[in-house]
């Protein structure tokens, strides 16, 4: 395998769902992007993946993120996901603005300024209430399936939502509804008003653009058309949505690298 000479950056998401490996080069153009499941029965598949990156590219160095990132042995620094979100989306967007990341067990709500500083931060703070994981059991329960969740929640013109914060109880109330013969263009709808209710629980600034991003808005699209009715402001996904966190911590270990870099070529500087 040829093995590039330019020194590239990797980005990895450790996340309770996917991990996410990205690399970039040093304009910031994403040369490898890949999702694999973190509890993946394949026990070799990340490995896979990174034989195949480091054969690949010429990487300077690594910055892991996510719930997993002080368990991947393999880099440079680590970042919390509201740092490497941040990142991410500023690349893109440098400007004012809130994001809202919708993961696979949380929901992250964070102000940041046209040069990715962290303003302020906020979470949910009912369990898994309006996650991924939320969804992916309701949907489950209701036999929706996930892939044509947002295609059916756009054909429908309901307007209830699951009071029941937990999942269980959650459970319940859906099989009620199905009890009641509601259709399952509205079952799917019904499940994205809650997790929007939710996220409209957790403080945040409306008055700035607004981004979402995270595995929910890659694999539920729609859920943006109920967030901009709830909200009455306009929501932005940018691409590869899931990617996101994975791509900002790909810059973080690029801007480390040419910090360190920097710092020793002033080292040597310097009369011994």
């Amino acid at each position: 395998m040829h093995i590039q000479k330019n020194n590239h950056f990797l980005g990895v998401d450790i996340g309770s769902s996917f991990t996410k490996f990205v690399v970039i080069d040093a304009g910031h153009h994403v040369l490898f992007q890949k999702a694999i499941k973190t509890l993946n029965r394949d026990k070799h598949a990340k490995q896979n993946i990174l034989d195949h990156i480091f054969s690949t590219f010429k990487i300077a160095c690594t910055c892991a993120t996510g719930y997993g990132r002080e368990y991947f042995k393999n880099a440079d620094l680590t970042k919390t996901e509201i740092y490497a979100a941040s990142a991410g989306v500023t690349l893109s967007s440098p400007i004012l603005k809130t994001i809202i990341d919708i993961g696979g067990e949380d929901i992250k709500i964070l102000k940041s300024d046209a040069n990715g500083q962290v303003l302020d931060f906020y979470m949910n703070t009912k369990c898994a209430a309006g996650t991924g994981t939320f969804i992916t059991e309701i949907a489950k329960r209701a036999e929706i399936p996930l892939d044509k969740m947002s295609e059916l929640a756009a054909q429908s013109d309901f307007e209830k939502e699951l009071n029941s914060f937990c999942t269980v109880f959650a459970k319940t109330e859906i099989m009620q509804w199905i009890f009641s013969e509601v259709p399952v263009k509205d079952l799917a709808k019904g499940i994205y008003i809650s997790i929007v209710n939710r996220i409209a629980k957790i403080r945040m600034d409306r008055t700035v653009p607004v981004f979402l991003i995270g595995g929910v808005a890659q694999f539920h699209p729609f859920i943006k058309n109920v967030m901009e009715d709830k909200f009455n402001v306009s929501v932005a996904i940018p691409q590869n949505p899931q990617m996101i966190n994975a791509f900002g911590a790909a810059f973080l270990a690029k801007r480390h690298f040419e910090k360190s870099k920097r710092k020793l070529t002033i080292n040597e500087r310097i009369p011994r």
